[in-house]
């Protein structure tokens, strides 16, 4: 869903979003991301192939199941890659996607993160904290946000 430009002053998906995003390669070994999602407290990270473009998104769970559930495989034919595990479609939304519309998309899909994409580069993301910050804050508007910032209308 993309907004269009006579719309109120709704917080967007840019107004929260973290920038620079951490990413994995699809073809990084899971002991690495593994490792990386626990040394930056994330919950997910998205995946991006060489190109640069977004073609999923590896959860926690997905790194945890590729460890522990295929323990009836011979060890040869369990996963070994990201790309092997990773959840796709990633569920990617826009800079300029309203906020609620983001955070509807992130609860239904049980997600903790929403990649965010412009031009089909991932530019943000949104997360389950971004979302309580934005709350903690009482921000309702993309004019509170810039204010907070030190950015002007």
């Amino acid at each position: 869903m993309h907004t269009d430009d006579t719309k109120t002053d709704a917080l967007t998906a840019e107004d929260v979003m973290s920038a620079p995003v951490v990413t994995v390669r699809a073809d990084t070994p899971i002991e690495p991301a593994a490792a990386l999602l626990a040394s930056h407290g994330f919950t997910a990270a998205p995946v991006l192939d060489g190109d640069d473009r977004l073609v999923g998104i590896v959860t926690e769970a997905d790194l945890l199941r590729s460890r522990f559930l295929p323990a009836a495989l011979p060890a040869a034919a369990r996963p070994t890659l990201v790309h092997e595990v990773m959840t796709y479609p990633p569920g990617a939304m826009y800079p300029d996607d309203d906020l609620a519309a983001v955070a509807s998309a992130m609860l239904a899909s049980h997600g903790r993160s929403v990649p965010i994409v412009d031009g089909g580069a991932l530019v943000g993301i949104v997360t389950r904290r971004d979302l309580l910050r934005v709350l903690a804050r009482g921000e309702r508007t993309s004019t509170e946000v810039r204010r907070r910032r030190g950015l002007s209308d």
